[in-house]
């Protein structure tokens, strides 16, 4: 190609020699990476040296099974006649054949390199055992990385390998594989902890125990239906943040700081929601959390009522709070008496709107229930007060963080499993600190089976 473009005329053809030598230099590299990999990363290091070449041409049954069950397996469909059913049969019996012939043949063509890393093994304990102690082999092992001193230490710490699964004959997890899957998990950690959720955690010192997980709602409050929704963690929070938002004489840096906390906060208090509530039994109950959590957020609105107005903020606490009060009650009373339909009788089927304002209505009127009997009279007193029951609900639902770690590595489908992995060691990173503000704190006794669930109606 060269010599031909050598006594042509074209502009480019001082180039090609380049191309040519660029090209033959990555195949190069290329071609010694990939042996280099196969040498020092291949699966058969931790077998090398137990390995015969007897048995690095062993073909085992899991390369072909799959195939084979498949050849054994009767016809999916019927075929009445007889003779058109053995010729379809048979058909089959030789796609399915020749399927197994030629995977045999591509594992029989990669075994030659199961040889090669055993005797590439055996090779190096040779030297080990001749010239371990001088420096020419110790810089010839830190090279190639063979069985490095340092690998096994860095395994010996915690036996992985009993957590490794494994296929029958296949040999054990080198180190260096082992060693390359923590150096992940720990990029994985430390990635968290660079971003942890500095707000948040400032908020959960606030909280100094979880009383506030009953003082939201009380049993003093009457309920607008015979069955109370149940609560999950977000909703009794966003409304608490609902109302604070529409508090007067609030400095805007302080709400402005609690509603970052909280925003930290949901992020993960939804994934446990969503980790937890496996059949989705709550997915109304979160849906109207979100629902009314973007409207505080993005447009300062609940239930497209604007806060800032005059129908919802009063002159007075007392009169914003009987504001909020009045609009969730309606919203509640008019869907009741228009609704004839028996499915909506379950609160679980309710429209979101509906949901956040049956919890609106509970959480203020429990408010002005305290306010009565002279808890917190000032603007002042009652965002601190709101502030640290949100702080007490959002640590209660974070001692469940060490169980949705572990379901996180759990599950049936492989990629569902490697991604949840992966989300879990964030999430660790995470929340390191909010952990060790929890341990210094009486977790609250909560049904592990519905931890996901705040309580299972209404009020405690």
């Amino acid at each position: 190609m060269a010599k031909y473009c050598a006594h042509n005329t074209s502009n480019y053809s001082w180039s090609i020699d380049w191309i040519e030598l660029i090209q033959t230099f990555g195949v190069i590299v290329g071609v010694v990476a990939c042996g280099c990999r196969v040498i020092n990363d291949g699966p058969f290091k931790a077998a090398r040296a137990s390995t015969s070449f007897r048995d690095a041409f062993k073909l085992n049954k899991h390369w072909t099974l799959k195939l084979v069950e498949w050849r054994d397996t009767p016809l999916p469909f019927r075929v009445q006649n007889r003779v058109c059913k053995k010729l379809l049969y048979d058909i089959v019996r030789f796609v399915l054949n020749f399927c197994i012939g030629v995977q045999i043949l591509f594992v029989s063509a990669a075994k030659p390199a199961q040889i090669l890393s055993v005797s590439h093994e055996k090779l190096c304990q040779v030297l080990r055992a001749k010239f371990g102690s001088t420096t020419l082999f110790r810089f010839c092992k830190k090279i190639f990385r063979v069985g490095g001193s340092e690998t096994s230490r860095y395994a010996a710490q915690v036996d992985f390998k009993q957590y490794v699964l494994l296929l029958e004959g296949e040999p054990k997890l080198p180190y260096i594989m082992l060693k390359s899957i923590c150096m992940e998990a720990d990029r994985l950690i430390q990635q968290g902890k660079n971003k942890q959720p500095t707000n948040l955690i400032r908020l959960l010192r606030k909280s100094a125990n979880f009383n506030g997980v009953e003082r939201f709602d009380s049993n003093q409050v009457p309920s607008l239906h015979s069955h109370e929704p149940p609560n999950c963690w977000s909703l009794p929070v966003v409304t608490l943040m609902t109302i604070l938002v529409a508090l007067t004489d609030i400095a805007d840096d302080e709400a402005n700081q609690l509603l970052a906390s909280v925003a930290e906060g949901l992020s993960i208090v939804k994934l446990i929601e969503k980790t937890l509530d496996r059949n989705a039994e709550l997915e109304s109950i979160v849906k109207a959390a979100d629902v009314v959590w973007i409207g505080v957020e993005v447009y300062r609105k609940w239930n497209d009522k604007d806060l800032d107005s005059t129908s919802v903020r009063g002159a007075t606490l007392m009169e914003t709070l009987q504001n909020l009060s009045n609009i969730a009650e309606k919203i509640v009373t008019e869907f009741m008496a228009q609704t004839r339909d028996v499915l909506m009788q379950d609160p679980l089927n309710w429209p979101a709107r509906v949901i956040a304002a049956n919890s609106m209505y509970r959480i203020v009127q429990m408010i002005m229930v305290r306010m009565t009997n002279g808890e917190h009279q000032s603007d002042a007193e009652l965002f601190e007060s709101v502030s640290i029951t949100i702080a007490d609900i959002i640590s209660a639902c974070l001692t469940n963080l060490v169980r949705v770690i572990t379901l996180k590595c759990q599950g049936n489908d492989y990629m569902e499993r490697h991604k949840g992995v992966s989300r879990a060691a964030i999430l660790l990173g995470e929340s390191t600190d909010i952990l060790d503000i929890l341990q210094q704190r009486e977790v609250p006794s909560l049904d592990v089976e519905k931890a996901g669930i705040l309580m299972s109606g209404g009020h405690p």
